[in-house]
């Protein structure tokens, strides 16, 4: 999947595994065009005369100058435009007398006007649902559109319009493409012949005139469930051609088991011809150049003679069949990065190829409001305005992160920030503790105390002290205090989330937190209950080690004990839990099942609408007890987002300072407050939240909230176990858990395993 980031870590909620980067889906509202015009160019760069680029890359030999462009409405359809010459056009719904209208509008870049004329459905009637649609290059459109009469069934339709939005003509097409099925896209090519492309994988192939021509499919029997269109569109040699993506199940080198096939349609003989495959997953693809050197349209043009333009989430890539048909497994030359070019690739909804030469790429970001038309001029990079580098380590280059980098580069005349992805923790302390070149760190995932131990993060403390925004006593209580280490305040984060272990407080015998050997008894004293509902034997082991690391591993000296009768009482007691759980439909909540005495424990994240839940079965009896730790004093982790530390060796302190001081005072779209998924660790965000959340009344309340943020003060900002003693483990202890292996054997090769790994690791 898209790598959604906004943590490094994985949440629980009951038996359910959720990814906190796809229930966030973004943080930030863009700053947009605060402070840069409608050339997406700030003042200073302006002054400086010069063209702006964020592209910093030593060696880059072109770079892609964006140029952000609005159009003036804010119902506009972003995800769905398209050029047609040097306007945009697409359909929206407009408000006449409190009647809801759909219109044509087409944007002009040459002088920024918007006109629009209302579409003239046939029959007379409004109520027709606009699907997807098709601009030709005299600004006709096509569309297909469901309509639902007062009896009978949904009719599918086929319409094409002119200029003042008259209905040419309307075919049925609802025998061929069916009521029961959606449809993905629509395209047409040179030759005025339509594609419309169906969920189920059929390709309905018709002529200009609405006439049917046939249809093919790119889906069969066995790949039915694993397979999606990506894309389509025709081809600098005037073919069309549609990617599909089919989820490989057993490929062991690819690692999200994703690859792509580009098919190529050929409409008169109604077949599928398999063009290039093995490609990796991509988002999307448009017509390439098709010219061969500099000579077909200046030296600052886009050449290259590519077939198609191929993008995702990072980067944009020229493909040509021709030199890529020895390398299967590439999507083709990397043209550039988007967020080199201030462009948040996770949101880029469509890239096309304007007749000028310029590249054109669609932005629809609700989350951020950043929704715009992004034109990217091609210059050499020498003639571009270098802005002073800032680079921001991180594990993962996500949604929200890149966002923010975004943001952050479009209002900012002097500095770019550059967003560095390290593969693994390893990767990442290296390069910390080397003294790479870096300014900022992002704090999630990685244990911050043992390399703030080491002197190699800023004190924040004097910043904040010095800060116009806001002060030490702005913050949710315990927050600051969370990310200290010592004297020096490491980070803060923007918002936070609590995850711990709930139960009865019955069950504690009035003990606050549970050690390893308390949980262990609890299991013996409650045979006919689960410890924890649908948790596999290594997410118990990863809970369990999560605050006992230290238990098995000297860092000072390099010793383990995983030899040692402690670790292999952990071993026993992890084997009572399932391998694999088979999530299916229950009939009763968790919550119920733990007041029911069926259940003894849960991992939570301590949402208000998760909080109430709890509360509210247990009545006062919900004991937040975290997760095991050593002196049973509760392990709560404070799942931290968006905090971000200050290298010490950093050469630009102030400038890493003010992208964490804007990071925290950003806003938030309403509909980001709307899901309470994290808290804000400013109170008055907290208070705003809070005042304008009208379910607020009816769910969840202040009491609710307060129970999470009382946790606070005694949270551990989180941190990943490390993956490689985790794999270590998980690999040797398979034998112990299948009865292959007695647990002396199994706990003697762990701790040979492990320790080799400290040692060549220290």
């Amino acid at each position: 999947m898209n790598k959604l980031r906004s943590m490094k870590f994985q949440i629980y909620h009951g038996h359910n595994r959720l990814s906190l980067a796809l229930c966030c889906l973004m943080l930030y509202v863009s700053l947009f065009l605060a402070s840069c015009g409608k050339d997406g160019i700030s003042d200073q760069d302006a002054i400086l005369g010069e063209k702006a680029v964020s592209n910093t890359i030593q060696g880059q030999e072109w770079v892609y100058v964006p140029e952000m462009i609005t159009v003036g409405d804010e119902r506009a359809d972003y995800s769905r435009m398209q050029p047609v010459g040097d306007t945009f056009c697409y359909v929206s719904l407009g408000e006449e007398s409190g009647n809801s209208t759909k219109s044509i509008f087409r944007y002009s870049l040459t002088d920024g006007t918007l006109k629009s004329v209302p579409i003239h459905w046939p029959e007379g009637g409004n109520d027709w649902d606009v699907g997807y649609r098709f601009f030709t290059q005299d600004s006709n459109l096509y569309l297909t559109a469901n309509v639902y009469p007062a009896a009978g069934s949904m009719k599918r339709f086929l319409c094409r319009f002119d200029l003042e939005g008259n209905c040419l003509f309307s075919e049925d097409i609802t025998e061929k493409a069916g009521s029961n099925v959606s449809i993905h896209e629509l395209t047409m090519d040179s030759q005025g012949r339509l594609y419309i492309f169906l969920d189920n994988g059929e390709i309905l192939l018709y002529d200009g005139d609405g006439a049917y021509h046939g249809s093919v499919s790119y889906l069969s029997p066995e790949n039915q469930a694993t397979v999606r269109i990506k894309g389509a569109c025709e081809g600098a040699d005037g073919k069309v051609y549609v990617c599909i993506s089919q989820e490989k199940i057993n490929i062991a080198e690819e690692k999200d088991g994703v690859r792509c096939t580009l098919m190529e349609i050929d409409f008169e003989n109604v077949r599928l011809l398999e063009a290039a495959e093995n490609l990796p997953n991509i988002n999307g693809l448009c017509t390439g150049t098709g010219r061969k050197g500099d000579s077909a349209g200046g030296s600052d043009d886009l050449d290259g003679g590519y077939d198609l333009l191929l993008y995702d989430d990072r980067a944009v890539y020229g493909y040509c069949f021709d030199t890529q048909k020895n390398d299967s497994g590439s999507a083709g030359e990397e043209l550039f990065l988007w967020i080199n070019s201030d462009i948040n690739g996770y949101f880029v909804t469509n890239l096309y190829l304007l007749e000028d030469g310029r590249l054109c790429a669609t932005v629809e970001d609700w989350m951020n409001d950043d929704r715009c038309i992004v034109a990217l001029e091609r210059i050499k990079a020498e003639k571009a305005f270098q802005r002073e580098e800032l680079v921001l380590a991180t594990l993962d280059v996500g949604s929200d992160l890149a966002a923010m980098a975004v943001q952050f580069n479009r209002g900012n005349g002097r500095y770019h920030l550059t967003v560095k992805n390290y593969e693994s923790l390893t990767d990442l302390y290296n390069a910390v503790l080397t003294k790479e070149s870096l300014d900022l760190i992002d704090l999630s995932g990685i244990d911050v105390k043992k390399l703030a131990d080491r002197g190699l993060f800023e004190d924040l403390a004097p910043y904040v002290d010095r800060s116009e925004a806001f002060d030490r006593s702005d913050f949710v209580d315990g927050i600051l205090e969370a990310y200290t280490y010592g004297d020096i305040l490491v980070g803060i984060p923007a918002e936070f989330m609590i995850q711990t272990v709930v139960g009865n407080v019955a069950l504690l015998d009035n003990k606050e937190g549970l050690t390893l050997e308390g949980l262990y008894s609890l299991a013996d004293r409650y045979p006919g209950a689960k410890a924890f509902d649908g948790v596999t034997k290594e997410e118990m082991m990863k809970f369990c080690l999560m605050f006992n690391e230290d238990a098995f591993i000297d860092r000072d000296t390099g010793t383990c004990y995983f030899d040692s009768e402690e670790f292999q009482a952990l071993l026993e007691y992890v084997n009572r839990f399932p391998d694999a759980v088979v999530n299916g439909r229950e009939e009763e909540s968790l919550p119920v099942k733990m007041d029911k005495g069926e259940v003894l424990f849960a991992v939570v994240e301590t949402t208000p609408y998760v909080l109430w839940d709890y509360l509210k079965v247990f009545e006062g009896n919900a004991a937040f007890v975290g997760f095991p730790t050593a002196d049973g004093r509760g392990g709560h982790l404070l799942l931290g987002s968006d905090a971000y530390a200050i290298a010490a060796a950093s050469e630009h302190k102030e400038s890493a300072w003010d992208f964490i001081e804007d990071s925290l005072t950003r806003e938030k779209s309403d509909l980001y407050a709307e899901l309470w998924i994290t808290y804000p660790a400013l109170k008055k965000t907290l208070d705003e939240r809070m005042a304008a959340d009208a379910i607020a009344i009816d769910r969840f309340t202040w009491d609710d909230v307060n129970a999470a943020l009382k946790l606070v003060p005694d949270a551990t900002p989180f941190f990943s176990v490390d993956d490689e003693i985790l794999q270590i483990i998980n690999e040797e202890a398979g034998a112990y858990y299948s009865g292959q292996k007695g647990a002396d054997d199994v706990v003697s090769i762990i701790q040979n395993r492990i320790q080799l790994y400290v040692n060549e690791n220290k």
